[in-house]
């Protein structure tokens, strides 16, 4: 008797040791599957991503589409950059099913505090315990880029071209896309946009203004013009903006020069405002010579001021402005 006690005793630690064997191992599953498998793991690893610059993991992980649009921001400098003031992450699931799982980033994105949420799915298991989770779905959002007057602008540190002075980029979220341009005939001011979500209608709208090199050339080239109409010997110089009406007889040489050059204004144009224009300005020439008298035959000095207006075109390169004045 006393030896049948000693074998149950035995065959109960033995069931015992089993009961906490497989215990242990579920919990061990569990702790895996939420801390090595779960939807926050992948969560966590598209952060990764985008502050590695990484664009082909991040795509990757979030199981996203490009939309039909420019590729140029989705790796490298202008990525690491969108997500350069991307801190403070903290990711938790919201809900949890078998077989749906909604996780929520927590983050500041430069000083603000913002979120974001995905949706996953279970895709397979591996060993026969762990889930394997995918991203539901989804497109990318896009940025839709505008810079009247320019065919480029850069982007987080990216030159990128813009056509028709517009253009829509691909971009991953959460981040900051910040655009300016600088170039020798044209700028723009620094303007950003956060992107927190794929549903965000994103514009990113830069102002171009003149470089003083813009202006000082269409000066240079405006005062050049008006010059070689003063140096004409006439009243009427040929494809000039000024002239004077005279019904007597001039004696000797007509001497024009300008008093007042016109200070031109560059402004944006065209049915679209996308193309650089001049408009129109005055300015004043003062024209002298001596008049004789046709009756009888007397002379004297004529020194008179005349208003005209200055009108042209203007075509704008890289590095060169071209002036065309119209008559």
């Amino acid at each position: 008797m006393e030896q049948t006690d000693r074998v149950l005793k035995a065959v109960g630690a033995w069931l015992f040791l089993i009961v906490l064997s497989v215990a242990a191992a579920a919990v061990t599953i569990a702790l895996v599957n939420k801390y090595q498998y779960g939807p926050e793991t992948d969560v966590k690893a598209y952060f990764d991503a985008l502050q590695a610059g990484d664009g082909a993991a991040a795509l990757g992980a979030l199981n996203a589409e490009v939309p039909d649009s420019n590729a140029a921001l989705l790796d490298g400098e202008p990525l690491e950059a969108a997500a350069e003031k991307l801190d403070d992450v903290e990711i938790s699931t919201v809900s949890s099913t078998s077989d749906q799982a909604v996780v929520r980033a927590d983050y500041t994105l430069d000083g603000q505090e913002h979120s974001s949420e995905f949706t996953l799915h279970p895709a397979d298991t591996q060993w026969g315990f762990f889930t394997v989770w995918d991203f539901d779905r989804t497109t990318l959002p896009t940025m839709h880029v505008t810079m009247a007057g320019s065919t480029a602008v850069d982007i987080n540190g990216e030159s990128v071209a813009l056509t028709d002075s517009a253009r829509d980029f691909a971009v991953f979220y959460p981040g900051i896309y910040t655009g300016s341009y600088t170039s020798p005939m044209v700028a723009a001011e620094p303007e950003q946009t956060l992107v927190t979500n794929p549903e965000n209608e994103t514009t990113l709208n830069l102002e171009a203004t003149p470089s003083d090199e813009l202006k000082s050339q269409v000066s240079e080239q405006t005062k050049t013009y008006l010059d070689k109409c003063a140096e004409q010997d006439t009243l009427y110089p040929a494809s000039c903006p000024f002239s004077y009406e005279f019904s007597g007889r001039v004696q000797d040489n007509v001497k024009w020069s300008i008093t007042e050059y016109p200070t031109t204004d560059i402004r944006l144009s065209g049915s679209n405002a996308d193309r650089w224009g001049l408009m129109d300005a005055p300015g004043k020439a003062k024209i002298e010579f001596t008049s004789v008298n046709l009756l009888d035959g007397k002379t004297s000095q004529v020194s008179e001021e005349v208003p005209f207006t200055f009108k042209g075109t203007l075509e704008v390169s890289e590095e060169e402005a071209t002036v065309t004045p119209r008559h």
